[in-house]
């Protein structure tokens, strides 16, 4: 994909304009391409944020909590602390209610907390009206005709001005299309292939890409629109849902419903930046991570987004399944706010056969090699607190008590780094280092699920064949000392484990494997059960028969990429230090760093 850079903070590039039918008072405004933008090198770019555009309000994300009566806010991954003054807690209160920021000091202010990932923009719906001049709807894959034409009479149904644009259907497909009023270009039926010849295909400003087969939701559009009301917006993701199967059989209602929790392109309720890796880009100015709840698989399949045009030049299909996270990533490195939306909803199909539900988790996995190669990334994995990591190590090798430890160094470091903030941060190092611990554990144990699945199911199965067979003939418990030290009760347990001699320890670490390979899956299907009607033995088989399709994928595409990097986790820090020093800004924040800290 070749890109152009974002536009500067002054009113270069694309510009808004009244739309000529709407009355001085409408929020409504198109968009003007103007040719001839200046290609700026990410040197170029200003180091200071430009305010957040009119028409956008925001939201303070979920996860934020307050203290010193709302004028320190402390959320984001990892955690950092916020000062704020006085006017501009009552900015945020009347955000809360739904007002969008009034003034250049209240926009700037809410581009800082949107950039730091603290907040999230809250566009108007009909920031940016969906007329033929500004918007155009090009329709990708093969989901036969029937699928074809549900698509395209709930496109017309919605957006009847809008002319679809069908890439690669032919026989009954092109006929329906025809039939339907959209046009029909040549080229490959489904794929990055075909996203390509659609982007290629149309010429308005924005391009909204579908699959065939697709059911959109009322008002996907105008929603994913109004972020477009933010010139340095190049992408909007929007909220891909898996619609039921019609009348399926049992295994096929298992078989979706399991395909749609393990390999569909969900990304959750929150909004959210879309980062290479889930991480932050880095530098002032770029955007920052999201909050920990807001972690999805950075690996989820890009198949439904509408793009910028002036951002994006052409789209390369060589990197194959990973082609559109690959062009999301380089927009987001390049210093474009790449946004997903939740409001906006999109169901596609359900997918009902094993075949394709083990290859897609087969393709998730191998999309990370090439991803990483490409920019010579050194560590794919999550990015985990290193006391949270070290913990969940301690807790495997069978020492609860140095885990504890190196937890509550972990809570110590965060509280220090908040204190400097605010005192009244203490009592939230203590949740932020649970809430660390059990980010690591899930997040963590995802990642090694779908990597490292065959030498865990080994270990499991090894460790398992030990225990049972128990000790040999002749042999029985190591001699236990009578004198034992004052300890926890967990470390008893452990110490029994080892008098047991090997087949105890490979109980504890057959039951550790087993846990890790299959007690996720059914809390999974806990929280889904009212969803679908599948027993847990079924839900849980195939999930890790997933997480072992998606293992062999990890392994095939560091093979054929020759990076490691998707073997490796990251390690990032407890908490984001704050800086000192003032350079100037909105009063009491510093712009020296996305903590965005100051002292009053």
């Amino acid at each position: 994909m070749a890109f152009r850079r974002p536009p500067p903070p002054s009113n270069e590039g694309l510009r808004l304009e009244p739309h000529p039918s709407a009355s001085p008072s409408s929020a409504q405004v198109r968009l003007r391409a103007e040719a001839g933008r200046p290609r700026r090198t990410p040197a170029a770019r200003n180091p200071r944020p430009s305010p957040l555009p009119p028409g956008l309000g925001v939201e303070i994300d979920r996860a934020v909590r307050l203290f010193d009566e709302g004028t320190v806010l402390v959320g984001g991954c990892p955690p950092r602390a916020v000062r704020l003054t006085t006017d501009q807690a009552s900015a945020l209160i009347r955000w809360s209610s739904g007002a969008s920021p009034a003034g250049r000091a209240e926009r700037l202010l809410a581009r800082r907390l949107v950039d730091s990932g603290l907040a999230h923009p809250r566009p108007e719906r009909d920031a940016v009206p969906v007329e033929p001049g500004t918007v155009e709807v090009a329709v990708v894959g093969q989901a036969g005709s029937a699928g074809l034409a549900r698509t395209l009479d709930d496109l017309a149904a919605d957006h009847p001005a809008l002319r679809p644009v069908v890439v690669g259907a032919t026989g009954a497909c092109a006929w329906v299309a025809r039939a339907r009023g959209a046009r029909v270009v040549p080229g490959p039926p489904g794929g990055a292939e075909a996203r390509a010849a659609a982007l290629d295909a149309c010429s308005a400003p924005l391009l909204a890409l579908l699959v065939a087969g697709a059911r959109p939701g009322p008002g996907w559009l105008e929603t994913a629109l109004g972020h477009f009301a933010d010139p340095g917006v190049a992408a909007v993701l929007p909220r891909v849902l898996t619609a039921r199967p019609n009348a399926p059989s049992y295994g096929e209602m298992t078989i979706a419903a399991v395909a749609a929790d393990r390999a569909g392109a969900d990304r959750g309720a929150d909004p959210a930046p879309v980062l290479p890796w889930g991480r932050g880009t880095g530098g002032p100015g770029l955007p920052g991570t999201a909050n920990e709840h807001t972690g999805a698989d950075p690996l989820n399949p890009v198949n439904t987004l509408v793009l910028r045009r002036a951002a994006v030049g052409r789209l390369d299909p060589g990197p194959g399944a990973g082609a559109e996270t690959d062009a999301l990533w380089r927009l987001a490195e390049d210093g474009w706010s790449v946004r997903y939306e939740p409001r906006s909803r999109v169901w596609n199909p359900p997918v009902t056969d094993l075949g394709g539900y083990l290859r897609a988790c087969f393709a998730r996995g191998a999309a990370a090699g090439p991803l990483a190669r490409s920019r010579h990334t050194r560590a794919a994995g999550p990015d985990l607190p290193w006391p949270s990591a070290v913990g969940l190590a301690l807790v495997a090798a069978g020492h609860p008590a140095l885990a504890a430890g190196a937890v509550a160094l972990g809570a110590a470091d965060t509280a220090w780094r908040l204190s400097r903030v605010s005192p009244g941060t203490l009592p939230e190092a203590l949740r932020l280092a649970a809430r660390d611990l059990a980010h690591t554990a899930r997040v963590g144990g995802r990642w090694v699920r779908g990597t490292w699945w065959p030498v865990l199911a080994a270990v499991a199965v090894g460790a398992g064949a030990v225990a049972f067979r128990g000790p040999g003939p002749g042999t029985g418990p190591t001699p236990v000392s009578r004198t034992v030290s004052p300890s926890s009760s967990s470390d008893a347990g452990l110490r029994t484990l080892r008098a047991a001699g090997p087949s105890g320890r490979a109980r504890w670490i057959a039951a550790a494997a087993g846990a890790v390979l299959t007690l996720p899956h059914l809390g999974a299907w806990h929280r889904g059960r009212g969803v679908a009607l599948v027993d847990p033995v079924g839900w849980t088989a195939l999930a890790v028969a997933g997480d072992a399709a998606r293992a062999l994928g990890a392994w095939w595409g560091v093979a054929r990429s020759g990076s490691s990097a998707p073997l490796t986790p990251g390690v990032r820090a407890v908490a984001v230090r704050p800086s000192a020093g003032r350079s100037g800004g909105a009063p009491n924040m510093k712009e020296k760093s996305l903590s965005l800290v100051s002292s009053r």
